[in-house]
């Protein structure tokens, strides 16, 4: 052994424990804001999604007397002189306008690609960016007939490819609001909500912003502005009639004179997976998230 040689001092058991405890300090007030950091980053990604997609719907309406992408003048019913289908002829296939046509078109025509309608804040394990969408499926011609893939999706109990609820392209709302020209203070598009705007349901839209406990969401609206709105009554969302108004709930079908249906004009944002029936008032297949 020689001598003077000295051992270097370790820490004290409770040195390590007053390191520990300080590390346990900075975390505990650290993830908290990194978590509410990572929440309004989420939101803001969401936004700009949401005014992306109805951009896209606005980029489309420049070049089609103002309407949005709208599956049943794309795809037409048989012209009645020639008696056959051909494209930019015949009546429009009303029933061909549900949510999954309306979006595969779009992306067919690259107004959006399929990731910019699945929200990263998604939930629903049933809905997923679609990353298989065939565009070879496009064919034109009389005898192809195919404008959009078909394999697109919105079924929130099996299979979804888009986050996002919009007003349906049927009923009094789509001559009026269907189009770039809509009125300003009219909600278009948004994270979906609830079945019919019930608060009192349980519902797995509340994940998407509000932490669970109540929707949140954001709204896009006709002149392209998008807001975070904390309340199914949107403030600037009033449905008028000419026989009132009263505050539009945009998941609800709201009345003013006590008849309300699916048709009216009001802002209601939903996901339609099928038309069935009747062109004029068809029957709608409805997805919700509600358990």
């Amino acid at each position: 052994m020689i001598r003077g040689a000295t051992h270097p001092r370790a820490f004290t058991l409770i040195e390590l424990l007053v390191v520990m405890s300080i590390i346990a300090l900075l975390l505990s007030i650290l993830v908290p804001s990194l978590g509410r950091a990572r929440h309004v980053a989420l939101v803001r990604k969401d936004a700009s999604k949401v005014k992306a997609i109805h951009q896209g719907w606005i980029s489309w309406a420049a070049g089609d007397e103002e309407r949005f992408p709208t599956p049943g003048m794309v795809d037409r019913l048989a012209d009645p002189v020639l008696g056959r289908e051909v494209k930019g002829r015949g009546p429009e296939d009303m029933l061909a306008n549900s949510s999954d046509n309306i979006h595969s078109l779009s992306v067919m025509h690259n107004l959006y690609s399929t990731d910019a309608i699945v929200s990263d804040s998604e939930p629903n394990g049933s809905v997923f960016i679609m990353d298989d969408y065939d565009y070879d499926v496009y064919d034109p011609t009389s005898a192809g007939d195919t404008y959009w893939d078909e394999e697109f999706d919105c079924d929130l109990q099996d299979e979804c490819h888009v986050s996002y609820a919009s007003i349906p392209a049927l009923g009094a709302r789509k001559p009026l609001q269907w189009k770039s020209s809509g009125s300003t203070d009219y909600a278009v598009l948004a994270n979906r909500g609830p079945m019919f705007g019930d608060m009192n349901l349980i519902s797995k839209t509340f994940d998407i912003h509000g932490q669970g406990r109540s929707w949140i969401g954001n709204v896009c609206w006709q002149d392209n502005h998008v807001s975070l709105e904390e309340s199914m009554f949107p403030e600037s969302s009033i449905y008028r009639t000419t026989d009132g108004q009263v505050p539009d709930n945009i998941f609800g079908i709201d009345c003013v004179s006590g008849i309300c249906n699916f048709y009216g004009g009001d802002s209601w944002l939903v996901l339609v997976s099928e038309l069935s029936g009747d062109p004029v008032e068809p029957n709608l297949t409805l997805e919700w998230d509600d358990e």
